[in-house]
C-alpha cells in the first residue's frame, strides 16, 4: 500500500526480505572480503597522536584480480582491547601489550571479493546462512607471508609474528548480493529501484560489487545520499 518503500536494512537483512518478497529459492551469494588480522613488532618505537590512528601504509597485491590489500596500523588502546576481546588468553598479558603497544604493527588483510564463502537459502519457511569451506585460510596466511617478508626486508619489524583468523563473514563487508543493472529480478537499476518494483528501492550495500575497494562504507552511504536527493 506504500507509495515508496526503501530499504537500508544492510545486505544480509535485505536480501532475506527481497528473497522471500519474489519467492526465490534458489541459493544467492553474498559478496565478503575474508580477513586475517595479523601482529608484527617493530623495531622502533612509532610515533602518533591519536586515538584511532588511520593506516600508516597500505600493501596491494599485483595481480589484476586485486588479490589482497594489507591495512598496516599502529598499536592503541581500542585495538589492544579488541585483541583481547578476540584472545581471551591475552587477558593476563594485557598490561605487557599495552607496555609494548607503540612497537606493535597490526594488519587487517582483506581478500578480493571471489574468495567469498558466505551463501544464503530459504529452505521451507526459513533462511539458512551458511559457507562451504573452501581454502580462504590458506590464501589468506599465503598474502600474510608476503607482507611479513616485505616489512622483514626492510628492516621495519622483528622476525616473528602473530595471525588470527576471526571467522569467515566476521569482516563485516557484505554486499552485492542485488547488484545494480544485474540480469536477474534480483538486482536494481541507476535509481536503486528493484527490477519490476519502481516503488521499492535499496540504498545498502547489497547493490554494489566492491571488487577492489576493500572499504566500502563512504561509498554507501554516498549512494544513498544521492537516492534520497533523487527522492526527495
Amino acid at each position: 500500500f506504500a507509495k515508496k518503500v526503501i530499504f537500508a536494512a544492510g545486505t544480509i537483512a535485505t536480501t532475506k526480505l527481497i528473497m522471500d518478497y519474489l519467492k526465490i529459492k534458489k541459493e544467492v551469494k553474498i559478496n565478503h572480503h575474508p580477513r586475517l588480522i595479523a601482529v608484527y613488532f617493530g623495531r622502533k618505537k612509532i610515533d602518533y597522536n591519536l586515538d584511532f590512528t588511520p593506516s600508516l601504509l597500505q600493501l596491494l597485491e599485483k595481480k589484476k584480480n586485486n588479490y589482497f590489500t594489507a591495512d598496516l596500523r599502529p598499536g592503541n588502546k581500542l585495538i589492544t582491547d579488541s585483541m583481547v576481546e578476540l584472545s581471551r588468553f591475552l587477558y593476563p598479558i594485557k598490561f605487557l601489550i599495552n607496555f609494548v603497544k607503540d612497537r606493535l604493527i597490526f594488519s587487517n588483510i582483506l581478500m578480493a571479493p571471489k574468495f567469498s564463502d558466505i551463501f544464503i537459502k530459504k529452505e521451507g519457511t526459513k533462511f539458512s546462512v551458511y559457507t562451504k569451506k573452501n581454502n580462504v585460510i590458506k590464501n589468506l596466511k599465503e598474502a600474510n607471508s608476503k607482507i611479513f617478508s616485505f616489512l622483514l626486508k626492510n628492516k621495519i619489524i622483528y622476525p616473528i609474528f602473530k595471525t588470527h583468523f576471526p571467522g569467515i563473514g566476521s569482516d563485516f563487508h557484505y554486499f552485492g548480493t542485488i547488484p545494480i543493472n544485474g540480469k536477474t529480478k534480483l538486482s536494481v537499476n541507476e535509481k536503486c529501484q528493484l527490477k519490476g518494483n519502481r516503488n521499492i528501492y535499496i540504498v545498502d550495500s547489497s547493490v554494489f560489487n566492491f571488487s577492489k575497494n576493500k572499504y566500502p562504507l563512504g561509498i554507501v552511504m554516498a549512494n544513498a545520499r544521492r537516492i534520497g536527493n533523487l527522492l526527495s
